[in-house]
């Protein structure tokens, strides 16, 4: 930089310095300016007040034009007083509340129930606890022309109570009224239906869709936090075949589900709990899967959000059944013949079994093995015998591997013998060829040792996702141990 260049810098600073000093406001003016901005502050404030008071009128005053039309729809089912019934059988003893006509305790009975609180299992209850409370909640909203009606806002009166069905009705108003019928079958399935009567003129003409909303805290029902959370997922079954699920360990959010589905289960390690409609959920339903914090108590935070079938005419009624229970393949796999709507549901694939080709290991080989050895010996005796009789399958591979291993180690002088002329790069061709000739003419092959041990890999693989999936092996003692 030269001498002109540091003058004329120096110059235009003096410039702006000079003009910004000149334009600089006096005392008194920025005084007034202070005084006019506190004004205006003071104003913006009053404004704000103004117009969030009036929001708030809006709210209250639409609030009060809901509850009105809500009022005249439902004059008795919006106030009552809450109620516990209970369906149980030799599985399952499930509490419904009510106030909104659901699920709302799902007791699984003959599985022992972990207290986290107690480090060495002490205190363990004798059966598993699903969910209670505001863990869950199932709503079915249906869009009619004055409001919306929503079932978990309100009360229904109980009838035709068993300790297997009951007939929950809310009424809508005189000739109108929605009903729910539960119906518990002799394992873990319940049957649902929805119906409305009288209640067609609600409605539009074309109204033929109401909203379901369920959501769940999947609660921590093992010790290990990050195991069982490896296999806690929401997982949905396709209405035309096959299952798929969102990620285990990212959180999803309003997951958009493009394709029609039947079923959607929330599903633990070794339990689940399974929302399926007759007349199928229609496509571009959202799902959320938010994982909890270690501790807590729960692992993941689910929300299915659906649209199903709804005829207002009550003509038909809208039909569901549920599954509160374990993860067991025979079980799941049975627990279809109760179902009333034909379908090949494929409970059973909430069993993780691996991949493709380990699965298909798993599946008819594996289970009936586990299944016959598990009704003979006890489970640590199960597990010895599974593994032996693995070793025996897999013999002629190992011991092919191990011969080969040991061709090799004698082979290993003579082939450096034979190749000890050709050590230099560019003789690395040669090299290898006199090897194969060695190969050749002791008969042995270098894959030999490794194709076998592949071959057998899949056979242990496919162990290896069997266990931690095994609700047999839950909970009891290997040996005396």
């Amino acid at each position: 930089m030269n001498k002109n260049n540091i003058i004329g810098f120096l110059l235009i600073a003096v410039v702006l310095i000079g003009f910004s000093w000149y334009n600089q406001p006096s005392a008194e003016e920025q005084r007034a300016a202070f005084v006019q901005d506190s004004i205006a502050k003071a104003k913006h404030a009053e404004m704000e007040k103004a117009s969030k008071a009036a929001a708030a009128k809006r709210q209250t005053n639409a609030k009060a034009k809901v509850e009105a039309d809500s009022t005249a729809l439902f004059y008795s089912a919006l106030k009552g007083q809450a109620k516990k019934i209970v369906l149980k059988n030799e599985k399952v003893e499930l509490t419904l509340n009510t106030k909104g006509a659901t699920v709302e305790k799902a007791v699984i009975k003959g599985y022992v129930g972990h207290n986290l609180q107690v480090k060495d299992g002490s205190a363990d209850a004798k059966d598993v606890t699903l969910f209670d409370g505001n863990d869950q909640s199932l709503k079915f909203m249906l869009e009619a022309k004055e409001a919306n009606i929503i079932t978990s806002d309100l009360y229904f009166t109980p009838s035709n109570v068993t300790d297997k069905s009951v007939t929950l009705t809310a009424v809508a108003g005189e000739g109108k009224t929605l009903t729910l019928t539960y119906t518990l079958g002799n394992d873990y399935m319940l049957h649902m239906s929805l119906q409305a009567n009288g209640m067609a003129g609600l409605f539009s003409p074309n109204y033929n869709k109401m909203d379901v909303d369920w959501s769940d805290k999947a609660r921590q029902q093992e010790r290990g936090f990050m195991f069982e959370n490896r296999y806690t997922t929401l997982t949905y079954h396709n209405a035309e075949g096959g299952t798929d699920h969102l990620s285990e360990g990212s959180e999803k959010i309003d997951e958009k589900i493009e394709e029609t589905i039947d079923w959607v289960s929330f599903k633990n390690q070794f339990f689940s709990a399974i929302i399926v409609a007759k007349d199928n959920f229609e496509k571009d339903a959202f799902m959320t899967s938010i994982p909890q914090e270690k501790g807590s108590g729960y692992l993941k935070q689910f929300q299915a959000k659906m649209k199903t079938a709804f005829d207002p005419t009550g003509k038909k009624a809208s039909e569901f059944e549920f599954y509160f229970g374990p993860n067991d393949f025979q079980i799941l796999k049975n627990t279809e013949k109760e179902s009333t709507f034909g379908k090949d549901l494929e409970f059973q694939k909430l069993v993780y079994l691996g991949w493709p080709i380990i699965r298909w290991i798993n599946r008819f080989f594996t289970l009936y093995v586990f299944d016959w050895l598990s009704n003979v010996f006890p489970m640590g005796i199960v597990l010895i015998l599974i593994t032996l009789l693995l070793k025996l399958i897999t013999y002629p591979m190992v011991k092919k591997s191990y011969m080969s291993s040991a061709k090799m180690r004698v082979l290993k002088p003579k082939l450096e013998a034979a190749t000890a002329q050709y050590n230099k790069p560019e003789d690395q061709m040669q090299k290898q060829q006199a090897m194969m000739a060695e190969y050749a003419k002791y008969g042995v092959s270098p894959l030999s040792g490794c194709l076998p041990m592949l071959i057998q890999m899949p056979v242990w693989v496919a162990m290896f996702n069997f266990v931690p999936n095994a609700i047999q092996l839950r909970g009891e003692k290997f040996l005396w141990m």
